[in-house]
């Protein structure tokens, strides 16, 4: 990545953050022309219990970077603790994620709206950020009817058991769902695997969408996981 990637110190006491400031290729205005956009999201880890991340917070934070990657727009992301009395009383109870937009003096809390605004700009921009990836839906839909025909068909066979029965104990069509489902788990972690890999060494590269993020808790982490 050849723009510049930056961590700010923690300047409102609202929680921590990294700054995506990127530079002019040519292609857009100048940097300081270009919307600037706050997104507060909520890291699993730092209310001091793992609750899991929120999927909303993590899919706007991937389309912002994508958005900020090509030089669309300037974008700070920053993790909060929602139990905090600073962020109960600057955003009045609202519940990340937050997108804040500078410029417009614009908050936005909705999740239709925050996704609105985001689509808004890759419009504008003329940006197909968003366009389905079939072999992505493909093996999505796959994943999903194994799943779910090895569910209805492990349900049916456990009913009226006091515990579920183990995989070797299931009859031979059971168990067929179950390799498949492992079969494409296994082909999409080794997907997982090469592109974080090649990511991971290209020379001075620097994403929060590989290595140094933690994809699952939203908190950015260095190569020997301790959070920045």
């Amino acid at each position: 990545m050849a723009d510049d990637y930056q961590l700010p110190s923690n300047g409102n006491g609202n929680g921590n953050g990294a700054a995506l400031n990127g530079n002019n290729n040519g292609h857009h205005t100048e940097s300081s022309m270009k919307p600037l956009l706050e997104l507060y999201v909520k890291a699993s880890g730092i209310d001091a219990r793992r609750i899991g991340a929120d999927i909303f917070c993590q899919e706007f934070w991937m389309e912002l970077y994508a958005l900020y990657e090509i030089g669309v727009a300037r974008v700070e992301v920053k993790t909060v603790n929602v139990n905090s009395e600073a962020f109960k009383r600057n955003f009045l109870g609202a519940q990340p994620p937050i997108l804040i937009e500078e410029d417009k003096q614009a908050t936005y809390t909705d999740n239709r709206e925050i996704e609105g605004r985001i689509f808004h700009l890759a419009k504008q921009y003329g940006v197909p950020l968003f366009e389905k990836d079939q072999l992505v839906e493909k093996c999505i839909e796959g994943l999903y009817r194994n799943f779910k025909l090895f569910l209805r068909a492990k349900t049916e066979f456990d009913k009226g058991k006091k515990e579920p029965s183990p995989i070797e104990a299931t009859p031979p069509q059971i168990k067929t769902h179950c390799n498949r489902i492992v079969e494409q788990l296994n082909g999409i972690d080794q997907v997982g695997k090469r592109v974080y890999s090649e990511k991971k060494f290209l020379k001075n590269e620097q994403t929060i969408t590989s290595f140094l993020m933690s994809c699952m808790n939203l908190e950015l982490v260095d190569e020997n996981g301790v959070r920045l």
